[in-house]
């Protein structure tokens, strides 16, 4: 009973913590009285009371038990192309951050293969090998990576035996076949849950009191509405204890042994979306170098549940880049192959001849 369910893209698996995480590291970078947008994201007013809001979460967030590890891992990999460049100022800024947000700081030559297989040392070392290689590679144009590493590694509190692990169908999303899985198998009472418009939610809990809660649809045709719409009220019932629980009701929980990898290399536009763009153009890093930008932000993702308990481990990187984004040359086709309609205006945008040839010749 071995069979583990994979899945392949698409995948929804990401780390909103390692991404909000990675943004601060970033956000402690920028200048004084900048990237307002970042900082309204993160919940602070400014460069220092993010340090110490980072600082603190990393500490409360932490935790080195047996059966109960979620570690974090911060660090700054800057090109030594780029060091001459930086002023003593710029280098305490780089500093000042590292330290508030206990960062390690290297400086390295980007492009060399030997660095980046240093960085992918790094982040496998500090996720248990569930993830060995960096989000996305530098390029010529790299500056400067800063690097989030989120590892998570909890057991279940209550224990589930070899005999609760039965071979169960899978059902694929739109259509009639399924696979077989192994699935952990068990019931627990009075348990929590939540009814949204779209799911039924209930969480089981690890020894150390997190908790990760299941969402079931109430069908394959809301799984999308359930997984966004109602998303959001699920995440409030369960931390703001506005849950339902029924005396003496039994919950059955059947859980696929999963093993899930996701990368995702565009989450700019994520961030993007979520307001903040003073990042992307330039001058939010002025205390540091002018030109400095952030190009892109990308992440790795790797989770494994099986009867001990859930490992997960997240890497997220922004990578920085000196200059301004090049605007590539859009090109409009008006290559007239087809049949085509006119107007004539006069100089006083009156149309005086509308037109449409179906056949030139």
């Amino acid at each position: 009973a071995d069979k583990k369910l994979t899945f392949t893209a698409p995948t929804y698996l990401y780390s909103p913590a390692s991404l909000y995480m990675a943004l601060q590291l970033c956000g402690s970078i920028t200048a004084k009285n900048s990237a307002d947008d970042l900082m309204e994201l993160l919940g602070v007013k400014d460069r220092e009371e993010l340090r110490l809001s980072g600082n603190a979460l990393i500490r409360d967030l932490s935790s080195d038990q047996e059966g109960a590890l979620l570690k974090i891992n911060n660090s700054m990999w800057i090109d030594t192309v780029w060091i001459p460049n930086l002023s003593e100022d710029g280098m305490d800024v780089i500093s000042d951050s590292a330290k508030a947000l206990g960062a390690d700081v290297y400086h390295e030559p980007l492009m060399k293969k030997k660095t980046q297989n240093k960085i992918n040392s790094w982040i496998s070392d500090r996720t248990d090998q569930l993830i060995k290689e960096m989000p996305v590679e530098p390029d010529d144009s790299t500056a400067m990576i800063l690097l989030n590493n989120l590892y998570f590694d909890k057991k279940w509190m209550f224990e589930v035996h070899g005999n609760e692990v039965y071979i169960k169908p899978f059902y694929l999303p739109g259509k009639e076949e399924t696979v077989d899985v192994s699935m952990l198998c068990f019931s627990n009472y009075d348990l929590p849950y939540v009814k949204t418009e779209h799911a039924t939610s209930s969480a089981n809990e690890f020894k150390d009191g997190s908790y990760i809660i299941f969402i079931k649809p109430d069908s394959d045709e809301v799984f999308e509405a359930a997984m966004t719409e109602d998303l959001k009220e699920v995440i409030d019932a369960y931390a703001n204890d506005r849950f339902t629980i029924i005396e003496g009701s039994r919950t059955d929980f059947g859980i696929p042994v999963l093993d899930c990898e996701a990368k995702l290399e565009t989450l700019e536009e994520t961030v993007k979306d979520m307001g903040v763009t003073s990042i992307f153009d330039g001058g939010a890093f002025s205390d540091i170098d002018s030109n400095l930008r952030v190009s892109q932000i990308a992440q790795n993702c790797h989770i494994i549940m099986d009867k001990e308990g859930v490992r997960a481990a997240a890497s997220t990187s922004i990578t920085a880049v000196l200059g301004l984004p090049i605007e590539t040359e859009k090109i409009i086709d008006m290559t007239l192959d087809h049949e085509y309609g006119y107007v004539i205006m006069s100089k006083d945008d009156i149309p005086l001849f509308i037109g449409a040839v179906r056949d030139p010749s």
